[in-house]
């Protein structure tokens, strides 16, 4: 039986955040960080899948956390400043730059736990709503 998109999109997203929680035992952060993106990225999409929507091909998650609540109707009890800093992570995480993720330049150890955790409770709210409406 194959699996419905909703579901491959939250098995990839928790493949994304196991692969975040090995990096950051590992210690790479920098990794780690853009992991904890990509697993909320692909909640949100999940979410869109849910909804029988077209996925949209951006990596933003505010844009994609703005299309989630167009579809629902209403707020997404989501942390706004968990997504910023996920948000603001992606390409920084993926690319060496002049500044890296951070103000204070490429993530430590420190803003490693904290781009995974944002990223575990937020799949833990969406996850529960995706799977309740499929």
């Amino acid at each position: 039986m194959t699996a419905k998109l909703p579901e491959l999109w939250l098995q990839y997203a928790a493949d994304d955040l196991k692969s975040s929680k090995v990096l950051l035992s590992e210690g790479v952060y920098n990794i780690a960080c853009f992991h904890a993106q990509q697993a909320v990225e692909k909640m949100l999409k999940a979410f869109i899948a849910a909804y029988e929507r077209p996925i949209p091909r951006t990596h933003n998650l505010i844009r994609l956390h703005k299309i989630c609540e167009d579809l629902l109707g209403s707020k997404l009890e989501l942390d706004d400043e968990k997504l910023l800093l996920l948000n603001d992570i992606y390409i920084d995480s993926r690319y060496p730059a002049d500044f890296g993720v951070l103000p204070s330049g490429q993530p430590g150890e420190q803003e490693a736990k904290i781009a995974y955790c944002n990223a575990k409770d937020i799949d833990k709210i969406l996850r529960e709503l995706i799977l309740k409406s499929i």
